[in-house]
């Protein structure tokens, strides 16, 4: 009575069941990170609208289609729309929230280097879309 040896399967198995406890952890971890905005952080309510973005600073300054942050400090982005559905996105940052009309979403983020980065809309929201761009700028601190 030859046996047949079943190991292939359970190594199978246990890299599978490995693999979904590591995929799980992370996405946590990415969850976590994503709802845990710093006490600290200021907020900056980011407006869409057809074509251009509006960002409006907590002392009450606003800014059309330009975002000027001071680096090493966390920003709380409340998000929305005016009018269809927008995606505010700063690739370099790895920022990308939907802004949909009726809705608040939050994303925060914390530049960490003096530079210049692009703003754009990632969802398609009307025939002036490819427009629809702005510029980040994160400077030195003013004080």
């Amino acid at each position: 009575m030859g046996g047949h040896s079943n190991w292939p399967e359970w190594i199978y198995v246990a890299v599978v069941i490995a693999l979904m406890t590591w995929v799980g952890a992370e996405a946590w971890e990415a969850e976590r990170l994503v709802e845990h905005v710093p006490a600290d952080a200021e907020t900056i309510i980011v407006t869409g609208q057809q074509w251009f973005w509006t960002f409006e600073h907590e002392d009450g300054t606003k800014e059309i289609g330009e975002l000027h942050v001071e680096v090493g400090k966390a920003y709380k982005f409340e998000v929305m729309s005016k009018d269809v559905n927008h995606s505010f996105n700063i690739h370099d940052y790895v920022v990308l929230m939907d802004a949909i009309p009726g809705r608040v979403n939050t994303v925060w983020f914390a530049p960490d280097a003096v530079g210049e980065h692009d703003i754009q809309c990632r969802e398609y929201c009307g025939l002036i879309h490819y427009n629809m761009r702005g510029t980040l700028y994160v400077e030195e601190p003013s004080h």
